[in-house]
């Protein structure tokens, strides 16, 4: 058996993504666990 690479389940995130993502889990009614979810 040959091991060719592995994965690390990580995701990598741009900075502009990061913002995206702050700023809608911080918007009035919404859930940061459903922000999370997604």
């Amino acid at each position: 058996m040959e091991v060719v690479g592995r994965v690390s389940g990580r995701r990598s995130w741009s900075d502009a993504e990061k913002l995206e993502i702050l700023a809608e889990a911080f918007r009035p009614g919404v859930r940061v666990r459903d922000v999370i979810a997604r």
